[in-house]
């Protein structure tokens, strides 16, 4: 048996009036990240780049928003279409704060919105979760943390300094990069993206 009443989905949420907003906000004419995600094929592109360069990733299971490690930490997601609010497949919504959870069933979590309203979330209505790992903050603000495909541009003129990937299709070795010495080369396969690419096989040119 359900512990939540799905109808509770549907009703208005009144935004905390304690949140603090800049001095030149205006609700009337905010048009929301969400808002511009959703219509706006180039800017989606964009902010979902820009998270993932930030440290985001999709969750690997959506069951595991309830987590005990879960509470306090930010999520966004994405709805599949089959909730009452019927909204489009893949819908983003910019979440918030996990603040609790269906302790019973494990069928939906509890979250505060960035404007202060708490919402309820069912999980069967979730398409994917995006979260952000806690360690990245730590991390040098110029250095990029992938999670997905990265690629590389096509290799410039051959040197004597070849730098190589493994490739996931044929299994053999692949000059990815010519360094213009041997110091350029070193100094490629210290990237975090080389390294990554070097250790889950997720690359490919351009």
């Amino acid at each position: 048996m359900n512990k939540i009443n799905p109808e509770l989905q549907l009703y208005a949420r009144i935004p905390d009036p304690s949140v603090r907003h800049q001095a030149t906000f205006n609700p009337k004419k905010y048009n929301s990240i969400q808002n511009r995600v959703n219509s706006d094929q180039d800017f989606e592109k964009e902010y979902i780049q820009e998270l993932i360069d930030s440290g985001w990733y999709q969750m690997e299971s959506n069951k595991n928003i309830l987590s005990d490690e879960m509470r306090g930490r930010y999520f966004k997601y994405r709805l599949n279409g089959n909730g009452l609010s019927n909204v489009p497949l893949g819908t983003f919504r910019s979440g918030g704060i996990v603040v609790g959870k269906d302790e019973e069933n494990g069928e939906y979590i509890n979250y505060k919105a960035h404007n202060g309203c708490i919402f309820p979330l069912q999980l069967k209505d979730i398409l994917e979760i995006y979260i952000k790992d806690p360690a990245i903050k730590n991390a040098p603000k110029k250095e990029k943390v992938y999670r997905k495909t990265v690629y590389f541009n096509e290799v410039g003129k051959i040197t004597n300094y070849p730098v190589y990937l493994k490739s996931k299709m044929t299994d053999n070795e692949i000059v990815v990069y010519y360094g213009k010495d041997a110091y350029a080369a070193r100094k490629f396969t210290e990237t975090i993206k080389y390294n990554y690419a070097k250790e889950t096989g997720k690359w490919e040119f351009l």
